[in-house]
């Protein structure tokens, strides 16, 4: 009996070391990633400015970086902006389309002896562009942001990036066109916008130039910006019209001599981010510079050092450079060239809105014009303009 239970007791143990040994094997076979304690700290590179816009609402178009955390295997999970006052989930990475624009790293080497590096799809760190249209009361006095990495099994949580909204004003400007059913494109939201997905990587430090830019086209009563032929430039009501100088400065630079892209939607083959704005004029104002492109060849009325002042003729509205179709493109900038620089929000003095397509693409005409002062233009909203 004893001999039988001391058999019994060493299968036993024997079993039980063989299931060990199983486990220990099978285990090595599938090892658990160990997360190096590295610390992937988020900057705010452009803070959020309060801009109200003439849709009632509050945009707020700022950025954030982070290092390039796909060199050590990372991931991205999740990127989380919050209030951070009460937790409130502003926006996730499954709001892609409407609110985040994520420029990913380029792993390539990039030449270091380039003026600037064109880097719509080439960063040496990851760029959160981050653009919230909120209602007025939504607005919260400081936002945080959570990163979310993955790395096999192992999740990896980065919380930080916290700054304030700025409550400041923006500068108010007179507006660079006359006349009425003037239509703005690519201005206040990063749905149905491109202006802020162009970033520039200059010395070092993450830029986007075209933040708050606007593509100002003219419209007739039915909302076409054109009629017969579409493809001949004088077809678009837009083409042709004065330039105004939105504020008294000085003209830094001048571009002129360009041809007017012909037939419309065709491009040639020489543009850059040099030469991209077509026949184009800067102009230094007190806050920053402005930048006119896209003009009719020789219609530039300026000449650089100039001083003009507001409501002065600068040129006519065309079709040259970097442009799909006539329209005039027009950015304030903290620094020039524009290229180099963060493109800020800015108000037009006194303007009436008449209608606007929306996210929605339809035409919607207000049956009682809608006065403004000191208001941004909203994406697709159609204006009389003074």
């Amino acid at each position: 009996m004893k001999t039988s239970c001391r058999n019994l007791f060493l299968l036993f143990i024997i079993s039980f070391a063989v299931i060990i040994v199983f486990q220990s094997c099978k285990e090595d076979s599938n090892p658990v990633t160990q997360v190096p304690d590295t610390s992937y700290e988020m900057k705010v590179t452009f803070a959020p400015i309060e801009v109200k816009s003439t849709d009632g609402k509050v945009n707020l178009m700022y950025s954030i970086e982070t290092s390039n955390f796909e060199k050590e295997g990372y991931i991205l999970k999740d990127f989380q902006v919050l209030n951070s006052s009460n937790g409130n989930m502003l926006c996730t990475i499954n709001d892609t389309n409407k609110y985040l624009v994520i420029l990913k790293p380029y792993t390539g080497a990039i030449p270091q002896n380039l003026f600037y590096y064109p880097l719509s799809n080439a960063h040496s760190t990851y760029c959160f562009l981050v653009g919230l249209a909120l209602d007025p009361a939504q607005v919260p006095q400081k936002i945080k942001h959570k990163l979310v990495l993955l790395k096999g099994n192992e999740e990896k949580t980065i919380e930080g990036a916290e700054t304030s909204v700025s409550k400041m004003e923006p500068l108010v400007f007179a507006a660079p066109l006359k006349g009425e059913r003037f239509m703005s494109a690519n201005a206040t939201t990063l749905l149905n916008n491109h202006h802020p997905k162009l970033s520039v990587l200059y010395k070092g430090i993450t830029t986007i130039p075209e933040r708050y830019c606007i593509d100002w086209n003219k419209v007739d009563a039915t909302g076409n910006a054109s009629h017969g032929d579409e493809s001949i430039c004088e077809n678009w009501y837009v083409f042709g019209q004065d330039v105004y100088s939105v504020a008294t400065g000085e003209v830094v630079s001048v571009t002129d001599g360009m041809p007017d892209q012909s037939p419309v939607g065709t491009k040639s083959n020489d543009l850059t981010m040099f030469n991209g704005t077509g026949n184009s004029v800067t102009l230094a104002v007190a806050g920053g510079y402005f930048t006119y492109g896209h003009m009719i060849k020789n219609s530039i009325m300026v000449k650089t050092g100039q001083v003009v002042t507001e409501g002065q003729l600068i040129g006519k509205v065309g079709n040259s450079g970097n442009s799909d179709a006539p329209h005039l493109h027009i950015g304030f900038h903290t620094d020039f060239p524009y290229y180099i620089s963060e493109g800020l929000p800015y108000y037009i003095d006194s303007f009436e809105k008449i209608g606007s397509v929306g996210e929605t693409n339809n035409l919607i005409w207000l049956t009682n014009p809608q006065q403004n002062t000191n208001k941004m233009v909203e994406n697709y909203g159609i204006y009389n303009l003074k």
